[in-house]
C-alpha cells in the first residue's frame, strides 16, 4: 500500500501564490486581495466541519482558475499589464546592446594584440571573422542550452540590474580602447606603442558593420516568431 504524502497547507498556498506571481498582469495588492480571500473561504469551509485538505481544494476552485482570474484582473489592470508585456521587449533591446557592445570589446582587444604582434591586414581580417563567429556560435549555444535545460543562469544575466551596468562597464572600455586608433595625418610615434593600426581599424569595423546588420537580424526573426507563436497560443486559451 503507497503511503499517502501529508497534506500542507501552508506549502499549498505558497505553491498557488507563486503561480500566481508568474503572471504579469497581477499587481501584488491584487495577489495579497486573493490570498485574503482565499483565506476567508478556507476559514469559512473549516467551521463547517471540512478538514484543511478539503477546504483549501473547494475555496480554490470557487475563486477560480489562474487563467481566468488573470484574464479578469486584465481587463482592470492594463496599464499595468502593458507596461509588464512591454519588459521582455525592453530586455530583448538590451541583450542585444550588451551583445554588441562585449562583440565591439573582443574585437578591439584582438586589434591591441594584433598590433602588439604585429599581424598584417590579411591575418587580421580572417581573426576578425573567425571570432565573430566564434563569439555568435557561443552565444546562441547558452542561449539554447539554458531554455532547453531551464537553467537559472540565463534568466539572472538577462536581468535588467545586470545588463545595464554590463552595457555601461564594457562601453568605457571600448571607448578608451577606441581613444588609441591612429587617424590618418597623426604621427604614430607621438602615441607610444598603444595606437592601433587604422587599416585594421577600418577592416575590424566594416566586419562588424556586417555581423550587427547579421545579429540584428536574427534576433528580430526570433522575436517575430515568439510573438507570433505566443499571440496564438493566448488566442486558444481565451477561445477554450
Amino acid at each position: 500500500m503507497e503511503s499517502r504524502t501529508e497534506f500542507n497547507l501552508d506549502n499549498k498556498i505558497q505553491q498557488w501564490k507563486s503561480n500566481l506571481n508568474k503572471k504579469n498582469n497581477l499587481t501584488k495588492s491584487n495577489i495579497i486581495e486573493l490570498e485574503s480571500h482565499l483565506f476567508d473561504l478556507i476559514d469559512d469551509l473549516g467551521s463547517k466541519g471540512l478538514n484543511e485538505e478539503e477546504s483549501f481544494i473547494i475555496a480554490q476552485k470557487r475563486i477560480g482558475k489562474i487563467d481566468d482570474i488573470c484574464l479578469e484582473f486584465d481587463k482592470v489592470n492594463t496599464n499595468f499589464s502593458n507596461i509588464n508585456k512591454s519588459i521582455p521587449y525592453l530586455k530583448g533591446a538590451l541583450i542585444y546592446i550588451a551583445f554588441i557592445a562585449l562583440s565591439k570589446l573582443f574585437l578591439l582587444t584582438t586589434l591591441a594584440l594584433s598590433q602588439k604582434l604585429s599581424i598584417n591586414n590579411i591575418t587580421f581580417n580572417t581573426i576578425s571573422i573567425i571570432l565573430l563567429v566564434f563569439i555568435s556560435i557561443s552565444f546562441l549555444s547558452t542561449l539554447f542550452f539554458n531554455l532547453n535545460r531551464r537553467k537559472p543562469f540565463l534568466s539572472k544575466l538577462c536581468n535588467i540590474n545586470v545588463l545595464v551596468p554590463l552595457i555601461i562597464i564594457s562601453s568605457l572600455i571600448t571607448f578608451r580602447l577606441s581613444a588609441e586608433i591612429i587617424l590618418p595625418g597623426i604621427d604614430a610615434s607621438e602615441l607610444g606603442n598603444f595606437g592601433f593600426s587604422f587599416s585594421n581599424f577600418a577592416i575590424m569595423e566594416t566586419n562588424f558593420a556586417y555581423y550587427k546588420i547579421l545579429c540584428g537580424f536574427i534576433l528580430l526573426t526570433t522575436s517575430l516568431i515568439f510573438f507570433w507563436r505566443n499571440k496564438k497560443h493566448n488566442k486558444i486559451k481565451q477561445t477554450k
